[in-house]
């Protein structure tokens, strides 16, 4: 997806919070909305570059659906970044902290699930098209190892954004994902490759900048409520 389109539809997700004025009830069931179309476009997305579907027009339907589930992703995920950090500090001194628990959760969920997937696709895809992986780490003067260590550090870090519920990772994780698309943007800007080339990283460094921008108000909001925690844990979400 074009990174114009993209900031633009995650802009125009969160300037909804200024236009229209959301109970935290509704909030929530978008916020569970957000984890379904997450799943959905985890099977569409392997659907569509692993199952060998060689019909041109499935092809392109299929492609056509899956922009427009991420455009869906991005603008939703726009919104609930932009209703968490306007409604934080209300929200928690009110009784209503339970819905934005559950508010943050759910949006952690869902945009763990989307980025474990972008980053577990990145890394099959690395190992189908290796030669060419090899080719340009040993053009972009790396060593080959690090095509390796780049490939291992990827999962891992999507395997600890997606079970930070569990593990508490998601942060380190997420640092850890951050240097690494860091480094992809500095590598082409390095060698002037095209602009195009660093897209998709930089998308992904905008989504990581906003799962760790939720995760501190998680971590604040545990503070300030740390008894709430272990009930609202056992809740059905």
């Amino acid at each position: 997806m074009d990174i114009m389109i993209f900031t633009g539809v995650l802009l125009l997700g969160g300037l909804i919070n200024f236009i229209k004025e959301v109970d935290t009830k509704t909030v929530i069931r978008i916020s569970g909305i957000y984890i379904f179309i997450a799943w959905v476009s985890v099977v569409y997305t392997w659907i569509y570059y692993f199952t060998g579907v060689n019909d041109a027009d499935l092809q392109k339907v299929l492609s056509i659906f899956l922009q427009l589930i991420s455009m869906i992703m991005y603008g939703t995920l726009g919104y609930l970044a932009a209703y968490i950090a306007l409604n934080f500090q209300e929200l928690t001194e009110q009784a209503e902290n339970e819905a934005l628990q559950r508010i943050i959760r759910k949006t952690l969920r869902a945009v763990s699930i989307a980025i474990a997937n972008t980053f577990m696709v990145i890394t099959l895809g690395k190992s189908i098209q290796e030669p060419n992986m090899l080719v340009f780490f040993r053009q972009s003067c790396y060593a080959v190892w690090f095509l390796y260590f780049i490939m291992g550090a990827e999962p891992l870090g999507a395997i600890g954004i997606l079970f930070h519920s569990k593990l508490k990772t998601g942060p380190l994780a997420t640092l850890g994902l951050i240097v690494v698309m860091l480094g992809a943007v500095a590598t082409h800007l390095y060698y002037h490759d095209s602009l195009s080339d660093s897209y998709e990283a930089i998308i992904q460094l905008i989504n990581l900048s906003l799962l760790l921008l939720i995760y501190y108000y998680e971590r604040q909001n545990n503070k300030t409520h740390p008894l709430k925690l272990a009930y609202v844990a056992n809740k059905n979400i």
